[in-house]
């Protein structure tokens, strides 16, 4: 078995898996690593894990993480650094595309039967990644997230009161708190339906859309044209990654 670790923007994602079935997962934010890192060495313990698979979009944090992945879990092995994943990547700056949308788009290939796959993965950053028919990885867009327009404001608007994102009750909002609320999460809504159809337009092939991050299912519901919600769905990508890199 392998434990499998995301390190993202914000936070890290964890996961027992084998090829067939992932068996636990979580997440921790970056800050509270200190206080409950060792969720992820308990979760290791548990099963019969043989190495610790990671990928990454903050290298800077790789030794934070390690020391809470003990020796007895195995090696460490880094996606892309150490083996290569298996999907076409079409940037014209391959190295630029973030490893995280190069999973999200090899667990989507999965899903979308051949009629390719936009994801849209609601994070720190707001990315949509699309997936062309043949399965291969071709580009998308890339904006703020919910929570990243929140941090935004708070650090600019410092008279503003501080608010947890939700789904608003109604779009005249009759105090600060729900204004805030509504006015971030139509923006994050309203933006992605925007590029969503323009990406409509624009592709030759009808994609499946699917949503995933951190925030994908509060922002889901207000955009009728997404598919199908799989918060997880980088974790099922790393696991067709390390399938793919046993087989060989």
């Amino acid at each position: 078995m392998i434990l499998g670790l995301i390190l993202g923007n914000t936070s890290v994602r964890y996961a027992v898996f084998d090829q067939a079935s992932i068996f636990t997962r979580g997440r921790i934010e970056w800050k509270d690593l200190e206080a409950r890192g060792a969720e992820i060495a308990a979760a290791g313990a548990k099963y019969p894990v043989r190495e610790v698979v990671a990928a990454s979009v903050r290298d800077d944090l790789l030794g934070d993480l390690k020391k809470w992945t003990p020796s007895s879990l195995g090696p460490w092995v880094l996606a892309r650094r150490d083996f290569r994943l298996p999907i076409e990547n079409r940037y014209l700056r391959p190295e630029e595309a973030g490893t995280d949308r190069l999973l999200n788009a090899l667990a989507a290939r999965g899903r979308s039967q051949g009629t390719g796959a936009v994801v849209v993965d609601f994070g720190t950053a707001l990315s949509l990644s699309v997936v062309s028919p043949d399965g291969a990885f071709v580009g998308g867009l890339i904006a703020a997230g919910g929570g990243a327009i929140l941090r935004g404001l708070e650090a600019s608007t410092p008279r503003l009161p501080r608010i947890q994102l939700a789904a608003p009750r109604r779009l005249a909002a009759e105090d600060t708190v729900s204004a805030l609320r509504a006015g971030i999460y139509w923006e994050v809504v309203g933006v992605v339906r925007a590029m969503v159809q323009g990406l409509l337009r624009d592709l030759p092939w009808r994609p499946r859309l699917l949503a995933t991050g951190g925030e994908a299912e509060l922002f889901a519901a207000g955009i009728p044209e997404i598919h199908e919600v799989v918060p997880d769905l980088i974790l099922e990508g790393l696991q067709i990654a390390c399938r793919s890199r046993s087989a060989k």
